[in-house]
């Protein structure tokens, strides 16, 4: 049943690009998992709340994904009432300047205007989780909020997140700068949820300001004036906010935690791909892979997505090889992350650590790791930086 809520994927107020990864790529578009966008788990998790009427604000290098969502047939959202928008950035017309994503909503007003939802649920797409939105929407009404905003606890720092305070009858009191120490308890997972009618009102005062921001104009200035609640999230989350955070959170996965063990699926764009092949002399062990993979060599501790070839004797440890990557006959990746479509060639080794693993971006047509060529840790990480993706 559709639940009476306008879904709003916020990619304009993201910070924390880690650029070795998103230098030609927005953050939603990063691959995780093997198979996946970032992106994919705040959408399939909208569609599984029966959400069905979904707006994605972006702010830069939106190509990727946009081909990546196409008409979002893929997570039921191709639809001739509500289903799929994707909106371009509010940039001034003078200095080419984004000011803030309350420009991008008040842009795209009317796309509130029009929907039939009473109510709008605002979520970005690097804090993975499995939040049901239809609970918070209940609490939402039976609290008497103006605004409620979900948070959960989390005992590991972690420089991108807010710490939030609360009052009685969890009620927010405060919401700190980023920078969530182990002495604190609880985050701010950025997910908020208010009337339509509310919100477009905000929106529209804080405009007529000359504010920009979402969480100070609309959040923060009106934790005085509005009654606003907290709910609380008790299953798994992850935060990706750097590269340090991607290769961890990736990681994790291959110990069987995680928030992709929260969904019952998750939804991404179908790639008809063969299963992968494990000839003669591979062996594999506690890795993810995916399909259309071609593997002669040693996998160990390694996510391996979409048609990853690794040749005859070659060795990958503690690694991500992302989509078409090849490693050639007896080349070693250790400790890497490889970006689409890299060719590793024979004789090459690339070794990272586990605290600075090495990336090499994306390739393109006639873009290789020349051959007898080392990279390790400490010293200059090879790119091939040229396109997008």
């Amino acid at each position: 049943m559709k639940v009476d809520l306008l879904g709003v994927i916020n990619l304009s107020g993201e910070e924390g690009f880690f650029k070795e990864l998103t230098e030609h790529r927005n953050l939603a578009a990063v691959p995780f998992a093997g198979r996946y966008r970032l992106i994919d788990f705040t959408l399939t998790n909208m569609v599984q709340n029966d959400i069905a009427n979904i707006g994605v604000f972006t702010l830069e290098k939106y190509r990727g994904m946009m081909d990546h969502l196409g008409s979002g047939k893929e997570w039921d959202l191709d639809r001739s009432n509500g289903g799929l928008y994707i909106f371009p950035p509010a940039l001034s017309q003078d200095a080419n300047e984004f000011r803030g994503d309350l420009s991008n909503f008040h842009l795209h007003r009317d796309f509130f205007l029009r929907s039939k939802e009473n109510y709008v649920v605002v979520s970005g797409s690097n804090i993975l989780s499995a939040v049901d939105y239809r609970d918070v929407l209940r609490e939402h009404k039976e609290s008497n909020a103006d605004i409620t905003v979900v948070y959960t606890k989390r005992e590991l720092p972690c420089k991108y997140c807010r710490p939030i305070r609360f009052g009685e009858q969890n009620r927010v009191t405060a919401i700190g700068s980023r920078g969530f120490q182990p002495t604190d308890e609880t985050f701010y997972m950025e997910t908020v949820v208010l009337s339509k009618n509310l919100f477009v009102r905000l929106i529209d005062e804080a405009i007529a300001r000359g504010e920009y921001d979402l969480l100070q104009s609309i959040i923060r200035s009106q934790l005085n004036r509005l009654h606003v609640h907290g709910y609380e999230y008790r299953g798994t989350s992850q935060v990706i906010h750097s590269l340090r955070s991607y290769y961890r959170e990736s990681m994790l996965l291959l110990e069987q935690w995680g928030a992709i063990n929260d969904f019952q699926h998750v939804y991404t764009k179908i790639k008809h791909e063969p299963p992968t092949r494990y000839l003669p002399g591979s062996a594999i062990k506690n890795s993810l892979v995916a399909n259309g993979c071609k593997l002669e060599g040693t996998t160990t501790d390694s996510i391996l997505f979409r048609g990853v070839k690794v040749g005859k004797h070659a060795r990958v440890k503690n690694s991500i090889i992302m989509q078409k990557s090849v490693i050639e006959e007896g080349a070693v990746v250790e400790y890497a992350i490889l970006d689409k479509e890299v060719t590793v060639k024979r004789g090459q080794v690339i070794r990272g650590t586990v605290e600075e693993p090495i990336v090499i971006k994306q390739s393109f047509k006639g873009d290789v790791i020349h051959e007898g060529m080392v990279c390790c840790h400490g010293s200059d990480t090879l790119h091939q930086d040229r396109g997008a993706s």
